[in-house]
C-alpha cells in the first residue's frame, strides 16, 4: 500500500493593514467604507486601524476652510492642490488651471498665489512628513479609499509608502470599472486595485497575501503582471444580503476627533455618523434617470430588513454617543416608512435623519419620516416642468414635487434639491411654466442650484448619449491639469465636456436664475421666509399670504373652505372632488377661483392647494 503526501497549508501569517482616509474628505463625518472594511476585517480576523489624515490637513489649514476647499469638486480643486505631490516633476504645471478656472477660483475666496504654494510646496512636504512617521514601521498594506477629490492625495501618500515596502491597495468609487483599471496601468506604485464592492473581495485579497499566494486570478481585483500589463478576472459578484454586514467602527475617527479637538460645528455642521441601509436603486433599477451616474454598474437594489436597520441604528448611537445620522443610502426603501420611522417615533428616540429620498412620498409618508426623527430630505427634484422630468426619466411630475415641498415645510423639513437646465428636446414653454410656478411657490424651501447638467460616466446621458441628443468632446479640461501625459484621460474622468444641439442658449434660463435668486434672498438666514397658511372654522376659510406680490388675508366661504381642504393632501381632478363632496357642488368654478387667485396650482386638469394649514392636525 502507498500513501501519497499532501500539501502542507498554506502558513498564514498575521498582516499589519492600515487604512487610510485622505483629504479632501470631509472632517465632518468618518468613513463609512473604511469603518466597514475595518469591521469586516476585524469579524475575520486581521485587526486593522484607520488613520485619518484628512482631520490632520483640516486642523492645519483652519476647520473653516478645509471644508470649503471640500465642496470645491467641480473645478478639481483637491486634486489639482495634491498633483505635484502625488507625480512629482511629471505632475502639470500650475498656471494652466490657474488661468483656466481664475473665476471659479475667485468664488472660493482663495487666493491663486496661496492655493500654487500649497500645491507646488506645502503638500509635497506635508506628504513627506506624514510618509516619515514611524507608526508606518512594520506595517504590511496600506488600504486608500478614493471618491470624490481623494485620489491625488491618496496617491501621493501611497507613492511614498510603497517606497518603504508597504503594499497598496486601492478602491472606492474613482476606482470603479475602467477608471480602476487605467490608475493601475499608469501608476506603478499601486499594488493592487478592488473594483466593485469590497466587502468580500478585500479580505480575500488579504488571505492571499497573508499565504503568499497569487491573487491574480482573484475576481474584483485588478493587479499588475511580471510583463506589466494589468490582470483584471473580472468583477466578483455584488453582497446578495446586507443584513449580515457588521456596522461601521468609527472608534478610530472618534478617538482621532478627541485627540485635535475640532469645533463642534464647521459650516454650520455637526458631526454626524453616516450609515447604510441599502444599495443600488429600486427607481434606477426600473427607469435609470438619465442624467444620474451614481452606482456605476451596481443599480440592483438591496437593502436591510428593518429590523435590522433599527438594531443598527441603536448599535451605533450607543456606541459613539452620537444620534444625527447621515443615510448614504441612494435612495429610501419604502419600507422603511412604516417599518423604521414609525418605531422609531413610537420609540420617541431622538435621532435625526439625512435622507435621499423620492419625491412621490405623500403627505401622510412625510409625516411619519418627520415624526420619526428626519430633518433633512433631498428628493431629487430637479425640474418643475413635467414634460422635462418626462425626458429626465424622474418618474415624478411637477404637482407631486411642489407637494413635497409643500409638506416638507409644513413638517418642518430641509428639502435639499437643484433645478437642473440643458436636457435635449427642451422647449422654452418648459421654463416659463417653472417661472409661473416659481411666482406661487415662494412660501416653499427654494433650490441651493440652478444650472445645466453635468454629463457623468455611468449616466444614461454618457452611456445612450447619441439616442439622447449628446455629443462627447472629452473628459474636463482640468483633468488635463491634474494628471501627466501617462494617464489616458478619456478612462479615468468622471466628468466629460460635451454639446447638445436640441438644448435651449444659456440666454433663455437667464430669467429662471434670477427668479432663483430673489426667491433664495427671501429664504436668506435672518430674514423671514414668506407665508401661506390658511385657518378653518365654522363656515369659513381665512387665507393669509405674504408671498411677494400678494400679501394679503383673503377669507373663503364654508362650500369653498370644503374643496380647499379636498385639495390639501394631494392633486386632485374636479371629478374627484365632486365625488367626495357631493354633485351639487361647483367643484370647477371653484377650483378655477382658487387657480385664478393664486392659491391652487394646476396641471393637466388637477389642482393642488398651495396654502399650508395652520392646524397642527394634519
Amino acid at each position: 500500500m502507498t500513501t501519497t503526501a499532501l500539501p502542507a497549508p498554506a502558513v498564514r501569517r498575521p498582516l499589519t493593514v492600515r487604512l487610510v482616509d485622505m483629504p479632501f474628505a470631509s472632517s465632518r463625518r468618518p468613513s463609512i467604507q473604511l469603518g466597514l472594511l475595518q469591521a469586516i476585517l476585524a469579524r475575520r480576523g486581521t485587526a486593522a486601524r484607520t488613520v485619518h489624515l484628512n482631520l490632520e490637513l483640516a486642523q492645519r489649514l483652519g476647520w473653516e476652510r478645509y471644508e470649503a476647499l471640500c465642496h470645491a469638486r467641480d473645478l478639481l480643486l483637491g486634486e489639482w492642490l495634491f498633483a505635484r505631490a502625488a507625480f512629482g516633476p511629471d505632475a502639470p504645471p500650475p498656471e494652466p488651471y490657474l488661468r483656466r478656472h481664475a473665476a471659479g477660483l475667485a468664488a472660493t475666496g482663495e487666493d491663486p498665489a496661496g492655493l500654487a504654494e500649497l500645491r507646488e510646496t506645502a503638500f509635497p512636504a506635508l506628504l513627506d512628513e506624514w510618509a516619515a512617521r514611524s507608526e508606518w514601521a512594520g506595517v504590511d498594506v496600506a488600504g486608500f479609499s478614493s471618491i470624490f477629490e481623494q485620489n491625488c492625495a491618496a496617491l501621493g501618500l501611497a507613492r511614498r509608502l510603497r517606497a518603504r515596502g508597504v503594499t497598496t491597495v486601492f478602491g472606492g468609487a474613482n476606482f470603479e470599472d475602467e477608471m480602476g483599471l487605467e490608475y493601475v496601468r499608469a501608476v506603478p506604485w499601486i499594488d493592487y486595485a478592488v473594483i466593485g464592492e469590497g466587502d468580500e473581495v478585500l479580505p480575500a485579497l488579504l488571505d492571499r497575501l497573508a499565504t503568499g499566494a497569487d491573487p491574480g486570478d482573484l475576481p474584483g481585483v485588478a493587479s499588475r503582471a511580471a510583463d506589466g500589463t494589468v490582470r483584471f478576472p473580472g468583477r466578483a459578484p455584488q453582497v446578495a444580503t446586507l443584513d449580515p454586514l457588521p456596522e461601521p467602527d468609527y472608534a478610530d475617527y472618534f478617538a482621532d476627533v478627541a485627540r485635535l479637538r475640532p469645533p463642534a460645528t464647521v459650516r454650520g455642521q455637526p458631526i454626524g455618523l453616516p450609515f447604510e441601509s441599502a444599495r443600488g436603486c429600486w427607481w434606477g433599477a426600473k427607469h435609470h434617470c438619465t442624467f444620474c451616474g451614481l452606482n456605476a454598474l451596481g443599480m440592483a437594489f438591496r437593502s436591510k430588513s428593518p429590523e435590522r436597520a433599527l438594531a443598527g441604528l441603536d448599535e451605533l448611537a450607543e456606541r459613539h454617543g452620537t444620534y444625527t445620522f447621515l443615510s448614504v443610502d441612494n435612495i429610501l426603501d419604502q419600507r422603511y416608512v412604516e417599518g423604521v420611522f414609525a418605531p422609531l417615533a413610537r420609540q420617541r428616540k431622538d435621532y435625526t435623519f439625512f435622507f435621499e429620498v423620492k419625491s412621490t412620498l405623500t403627505a401622510a409618508q412625510l409625516r411619519t419620516l418627520s415624526r420619526g426623527g428626519a430633518r433633512i430630505l433631498q428628493p431629487g427634484i430637479e425640474s418643475l416642468s413635467t414634460p422635462l422630468l418626462r425626458i429626465m426619466r424622474k418618474g415624478a411630475t411637477a404637482l407631486q414635487n411642489v407637494r413635497f415641498l409643500k409638506w416638507g415645510r409644513y413638517h418642518q423639513l430641509v428639502v435639499t434639491w437643484n433645478l437642473l437646465t440643458g436636457f435635449p428636446g427642451e422647449r422654452v414653454e418648459d421654463y416659463a411654466t417653472q417661472l409661473r410656478t416659481i411666482g406661487l411657490i415662494g412660501h416653499l424651501c427654494p433650490p441651493g442650484y440652478v444650472g445645466r447638467i453635468r454629463l457623468d460616466r455611468f449616466s444614461p446621458n454618457f452611456t445612450e448619449l447619441e439616442e439622447l441628443g449628446f455629443t462627447r468632446l472629452g473628459p474636463l479640461a482640468a483633468y488635463g491639469d491634474v494628471y501627466p501625459d501617462r494617464f489616458d484621460l478619456a478612462a479615468i474622468a468622471y466628468t466629460f465636456d460635451y454639446s447638445a444641439p436640441r438644448t435651449l442658449q444659456d440666454e433663455a434660463y437667464e430669467p429662471l436664475r434670477r427668479a432663483v435668486e430673489d426667491w433664495q434672498a427671501a429664504w436668506a438666514p435672518g430674514e423671514l421666509p414668506p407665508l401661506l397658511a390658511f385657518r378653518r372654522g365654522a363656515g369659513r376659510l381665512t387665507v393669509t399670504d405674504t408671498r411677494p406680490g400678494f400679501d394679503r388675508v383673503t377669507t373663503w366661504g364654508e362650500t369653498e373652505a370644503r374643496v380647499y381642504e379636498a385639495i390639501t393632501p394631494t392633486a386632485r381632478t374636479a371629478a374627484a372632488v365632486r365625488r367626495d363632496l357631493g354633485d351639487g357642488v361647483p367643484a370647477e368654478e371653484i377650483l378655477a377661483d382658487f387657480a385664478a387667485a393664486g392659491l391652487a396650482l394646476e396641471e393637466d386638469g388637477q389642482y393642488l392647494g398651495l396654502a399650508l394649514p395652520a392646524n397642527p392636525n394634519w
